[in-house]
């Protein structure tokens, strides 16, 4: 079908061949009120004919809107050129969003809620959803899925990433929804701060919510490398989430929650392991693979600072007021030059792709994009023909009248006043002093031996003549003192408590005139002077007559520890803050499948490992009795039951040892002869003996609690199975 063919508008009526899109009507807030079909597009194809015409963009490239035309377009990510273009018929002047994962590429309009899908290989757009209620929507795409999820009431719907077709029913859930992610294992991941808790759906099903805070936190979501990260900034927590819940909860400096709730910012996804989260001027970066954290103070103008990405060991901070991106560089421990994306104040969508990181200003014709080693290109959107020919030629960086990007420039630190010096009298004036600047970037970062890592760079200025660490009371700085020369600018502090926080400066000493001075720099944030233990590994599980024996081995990284026991299975038991490495649990006597849990927790956060058990109470020994005269028969059954088979019997075993296995609750048994209620009940006990086995009423054997035939026996009888 031809563009020119294609008569759908919004608005329209949907024709009776695409009414399979969206027909639940009970899906509030993503109700389709039309199936646009093919939308009336103007797709322009640079060096194509027409728009039907196979066209290879670059397989590294990037999507990037252009919401004051209403276009998309391609960007070759090595290139930095436009390769391809996307018109929208409509949409000028509308906010956008682009989703894009592998060959999806979906378009967003949130002004009208229209979600269409982008064909590559044509430069089209093949399909077109109308919403309702666009304010309130998110669209996520990854991993071979899609969804729909209306925020504000809770709703979350499964799509075709091709057809954009509904598939299943709607999922409730309680709004509103913070900001959705799909995992490298295609499960869709929603906080629900609503309730506490990180709700997951895997294939359009509903799967078991996970406790992540108290029911109101501010929560947000961070798939990174591919896991799930929740971190409530309520409480100041991140845990890293896993197929058995939380694995690993990381205590974050209390910063977090100082700030209130919408300071704190964080990505909904990064490409590698690392979760950068800005809480005002503080960069904090969590290792999701393990667990570590820094922080550390940066000399951050008081701009509109918006989420930080993060592209190998760099950190880019989106700088709203300037148009630029602010960039720290954690291997070394400064700010690099700026890079320029506008030069002007607006909006910027910055996001990772394709081992790039991408920043665009849909309102401006500027883009950039940036790729490992920091190097970045300046994107022109707006160009009319393919870049690099006669009529546009690739811009150039500088700051001519070319349209390049003005070089950017390191913050310059003011200088500090000079302290005032008092000549003595009769004496000739000392020279004049020019103390140096304070020290910058200082990152703090606890160690697993509970000591604490302060990284700094001399802030220049004057002549410095060593550096000292500011300690708490308490704590040692490891070394004294730090020449001018370095070459390691680093401290170790040592002393503290761990699960407390602690702050550290650091002092520029120098010599003014006949004494000694030091110019101190800022705080860094408060930092805890512990991690959190490795899990616990070695988990075993043994059913003995005093009940369940959990053991475990305890992590390299233990002192301090303690840990928190849950099993869940037939019978279910919690017990926390126990400091041990073993436990037996006299409630739980019933033979079955468990999972135990052990979380090993300090004053830094914990982490979590599990193992799957089968649990089986020992077999005990006790005598028959009640069996008759000798000859006479004792039914075994196959289940608890005077109604099940009686094939299998044994006789003469009055007096004798028999081997009880467990006891089970079944059936009602009445002697057959006599009323006497000591010759009836439910409880069974399922035996050995003879080369027989099954299950025989109560009263046959002699077993501790005789004459109650109603009742287990409990320890050290088990309960059977099933």
């Amino acid at each position: 079908m031809r563009p020119s063919d294609v008569r759908a508008r919004r608005g329209d009526k949907a024709v009776s061949g695409e009414r399979k899109f969206f027909r639940r009507d009970r899906l509030t807030g993503l109700i389709a009120i039309g199936a646009v079909g093919a939308l009336a597009v103007a797709a322009v194809v640079f060096g194509v004919g027409m728009a039907s015409a196979k066209y290879h963009l670059a397989d590294v490239g990037g999507w990037l809107t252009s919401s004051k035309k209403g276009e998309v377009v391609h960007v070759n990510g090595l290139s930095g050129k436009v390769d391809g273009k996307v018109t929208l018929s409509g949409t000028a002047g509308h906010k956008m969003k682009v989703v894009q994962q592998g060959g999806v590429v979906l378009i967003v309009d949130e002004t009208t809620g229209v979600v269409s899908r982008v064909d590559p290989a044509h430069l089209n757009v093949v399909q077109g959803i109308a919403y309702r209620g666009a304010a309130g929507m998110q669209v996520v795409s990854g991993s071979g899925a899609a969804y729909a999820l209306d925020q504000s009431k809770g709703s979350v719907q499964r799509l075709d990433p091709m057809t954009l077709a509904t598939q299943g029913d709607p999922i409730g859930l309680t709004g509103p929804l913070g900001a959705a992610a799909i995992d490298a294992k295609a499960t869709l991941w929603v906080p629900v701060p609503a309730d506490g808790q990180a709700a997951n759906v895997q294939s359009g099903r509903a799967g078991q919510p996970i406790g992540v805070g108290r029911a109101g936190d501010d929560l947000a979501l961070t798939v990174a490398g591919g896991s799930a990260v929740v971190t409530d900034f309520t409480t100041a927590e991140s845990l890293i989430l896993g197929a058995n819940g939380v694995q690993v909860k990381v205590k974050l400096p209390s910063v977090v929650s100082q700030l209130g709730k919408g300071r704190v910012y964080a990505p909904t996804s990064t490409d590698g392991q690392l979760v950068p989260l800005l809480a005002g001027k503080s960069l904090i970066v969590l290792n999701s693979g393990n667990g570590s954290l820094s922080s550390v103070a940066l000399q951050l103008p008081n701009h509109e600072l918006r989420t930080p990405q993060v592209l190998g060991q760099k950190v880019y901070i989106p700088d709203q007021s300037s148009g630029n991106l602010l960039v720290y560089d954690a291997a070394t421990n400064r700010m690099d030059a700026q890079v320029p994306v506008t030069g002007k104040p607006g909006s910027l969508d910055v996001f990772v792709k394709d081992g790039l990181l991408w920043a665009n200003n849909p309102n401006d014709p500027k883009a950039v994009v940036v790729d490992g080693s920091g190097a970045h290109k300046p994107v022109q959107k707006y160009t009319g023909a393919v870049p690099g020919g006669a009529e546009n030629p690739i811009p150039k960086t500088g700051g001519g009248d070319d349209g390049g990007l003005p070089t950017p420039r390191l913050p310059v630190h003011p200088k500090l006043p000079k302290p005032p010096i008092t000549p003595p009298k009769h004496k000739p004036d000392p020279p004049k002093v020019t103390p140096p600047n304070q020290p910058t970037n200082l990152r703090a970062a606890a160690q697993p031996d509970g000591s604490i890592k302060v990284d700094f760079q001399p802030g220049g200025g004057g002549a410095a003549t060593g550096y000292r660490l500011v300690v708490p009371a308490g704590l040692t700085a490891t070394p004294a003192r730090i020449s001018a020369d370095g070459p390691d600018y680093t401290f170790t502090a040592k002393g503290g408590t761990c699960g407390q926080e602690y702050e550290f400066a650091v002092a520029a000493v120098y010599k003014n005139g006949d004494h000694q001075s030091e110019i101190q720099s800022e705080y860094t944030d408060p930092t805890l002077s512990c991690t959190q233990p490795d899990a616990p590994s070695g988990i075993t599980g043994t059913g003995t007559a005093q009940g369940a024996k959990v053991s475990w081995q305890a992590p390299p990284n233990a002192k301090g520890v303690t840990y928190k026991v849950q099993m869940t299975g037939p019978k279910t038991f919690t017990k926390d803050n126990f400091s041990g490495t073993s436990l037996t649990i006299p409630s739980i006597w019933k033979n079955g499948s468990y999972t135990i849990k052990v979380t090993a927790s300090n004053g830094a956060g914990g982490r979590s490992a599990s193992a799957d058990q089968t649990l089986t109470g020992p077999a005990q020994h006790y005598v028959g009795q009640h069996a008759g005269n000798p000859g006479d028969k004792s039914f075994l059954h196959k289940v608890p039951s005077d109604d099940g088979d009686k094939s299998n019997s044994i006789t003469n075993y009055n007096d004798q040892s028999v081997t009880v296995d467990c006891q089970k609750i079944g059936g009602h048994y009445q002697h057959p002869t006599s009323k006497d209620p000591y010759y009836s009940g439910s409880l069974w006990d399922y035996i050995h003996y003879g080369g027989h086995q099954g299950y025989i009423i109560g009263y046959l054997i002699n077993t501790p609690r005789q004459p109650d035939w109603q009742n287990y026996n409990g320890l050290p009888l088990w309960e059977c199975a099933g």
